[in-house]
């Protein structure tokens, strides 16, 4: 037991959002059809859509630039800089530990 009124917080991937919510709410517009869409990469200027996300997982990589990560925890943190428990705490995956 921890004194005070200090809670333990652990990070829970089932608490990440849908990879399709998720990009949507970012502004990535995916594109096509099966398990890896298409989109315009927002790492580098991308007029031709280079990004790869794969739907399920929401693992994403670029073909141009090189930009790549396995889920949306792993992107949130690339494209807003932030630490991964910065991360996610920002997309409500940081809950209070068992």
């Amino acid at each position: 037991p921890m004194p005070g009124n200090f809670r333990r917080f652990a990070f829970n991937r089932r608490l990440l959002p849908k990879p399709a919510d998720y990009y949507a709410g970012e502004g990535v517009c995916l594109r096509g059809r099966g398990p890896w869409r298409d989109a315009l990469c927002p790492f580098h200027p991308d007029t031709n859509p280079s990004l790869r996300v794969h739907i399920e997982t929401g693992a994403f990589r670029c073909m141009v630039c090189g930009a790549r990560g396995g889920d949306v925890l792993a992107f949130h943190m690339k494209r807003h800089r932030l630490r991964f428990s910065e991360a996610a705490k920002s997309l409500g995956a940081w809950a209070p530990a068992r």
